[in-house]
């Protein structure tokens, strides 16, 4: 995800600019004073150090690495009361369209219907069910359609890079929704996006739908 998204600011001809990125040596001793956020995209215990250099440094923070413990999260919270903090478990604008009509279609069709999904991923991703699965389960949720992590089938296989897909079954009739992620440049894409949102935010704790309401009044 580092390569692809210093590939698409350079793309951005000086519009964005990467000013410093973790290596095998870990981050820089300080951020450059032109950093405007940290992007995060690592690992529970990279998630701990990207919070902390951005408390440092007073600025924004984009994490999109999944599977984080409930400490972290903690940290994350306690962060934001210092500095905007964005956790999106998937940075695709795709998913977030698809968790907007999972929670009005969850609410639209009600008790009459039972909800499944299914997710997809490559044989190297460690959390299931995913991180995207999980926030497609809590839209449901908020529409009226609890499902628990434990009801979420989840497929380890080839390169899959992400297929999920949510299907209410009524008694005659089945609806299915599904969004499949064909290359990772759009959560890069996505990421940046993100990043540039939460810069002009004022400190808090921002998730996915946040930003996705303000993308899609813009477009009202």
């Amino acid at each position: 995800m580092g390569q692809r998204i210093d590939r698409l600011c350079a793309a951005s001809s000086g519009h964005i600019r990467v000013t410093g990125r973790r290596d095998r040596d870990g981050l820089p001793d300080a951020c450059p004073p032109e950093t405007n956020v940290i992007i995060d995209f690592s690992s529970n215990e990279g998630t701990l150090e990207a919070v902390r250099r951005a408390r440092e440094a007073r600025v924004a923070l984009l994490v999109g690495t999944t599977g984080l413990t409930a400490t972290t999260l903690g940290i994350l919270r306690d962060a934001s009361v210092e500095i905007p903090v964005l956790v999106s478990p998937n940075t695709s604008l795709g998913v977030a369209v698809v968790r907007h009509l999972t929670s009005e279609a969850s609410r639209l069709l009600g008790e009459a219907f039972t909800l499944s999904i299914r997710e997809v991923h490559h044989t190297r991703k460690v959390d299931k069910p995913s991180g995207t699965a999980l926030a497609l389960a809590d839209a449901a949720a908020r529409g009226g359609h609890p499902i628990s992590a434990a009801q979420i089938e989840s497929v380890r296989e080839g390169d899959v890079v992400g297929d999920h897909a949510l299907v209410w079954e009524g008694s005659a009739e089945r609806i299915t929704l599904r969004h499949e992620a064909k290359d990772r440049d759009l959560f890069a894409q996505g990421a940046i996006a993100m990043a540039r949102w939460i810069c002009g935010q004022k400190a808090g704790f921002y998730g996915m739908d946040d930003w996705f309401s303000s993308w899609k009044d813009a477009r009202a």
